[in-house]
């Protein structure tokens, strides 16, 4: 996250000077993403496929939420990004090149200590609604599996302020930005 701070600051300094009438969306850095793992485990070939994981998805949300929408929108935004990145989504009983899963929460159903007994992996960010706002810290968390691997290879978490607004463009607009930075690793294949 530091670097990515810092390239963000480096770039902002580099552009001053630039006289573009465009402005470049407003960066939120209430948000932290953790990553561990690669993709090693990948064939070297130009076309690679993914999987979902089979069984339920994990959704511990509060109830003021709609867990099933956040988790339809949310493997939606997954699949655009890997198909922008190459990746063919196919059925896990036809031998994809990698399954994937994912899950979310909120502070309220799960706290940090339960996230990361549950993923080994944190953002150590601490997320609070501004007095009058409603929200609370949410977790977004997506791995990767080698085909014949209950242990993921590959792994993302991001935590950050979330509201009931996910049919919200604007909420629905920085969702997408959100999984875009998480996916940012996966390697290419186009």
């Amino acid at each position: 996250m530091i670097k990515t701070l810092m390239f963000a600051l480096a770039m902002t300094l580099s552009l001053t000077g630039c006289t573009t009438a465009t402005t470049a969306p407003k960066v939120n850095y209430s948000y932290g993403i953790a990553t561990t793992g690669d993709f090693s485990f990948l064939p070297n070939q130009a076309v690679s496929t993914y999987a979902w994981k089979k069984g339920p998805v994990v959704a511990r949300v509060s109830s003021e939420l709609d867990g099933d929408r956040y988790l339809a929108v949310i493997r939606s935004l997954i699949d655009n990004e890997m198909a922008q990145k190459g990746y063919i989504k196919i059925d896990a009983s036809q031998s994809p090149s990698m399954l994937m899963d994912f899950g979310i929460a909120t502070e309220s159903k799960m706290n940090d200590q339960e996230i990361f007994k549950s993923t080994q992996i944190s953002t150590g960010i601490q997320v609070a609604a501004a007095p009058g706002e409603k929200g609370e810290k949410g977790t977004i968390y997506v791995a990767a599996f080698a085909p014949n691997s209950d242990f993921p290879r590959w792994r993302v978490l991001a935590q950050g302020p979330t509201e009931q607004r996910v049919d919200d463009p604007q909420e629905h607009e920085e969702m997408q930005r959100i999984i875009s930075l998480m996916l940012n690793t996966v390697p290419v294949k186009q």
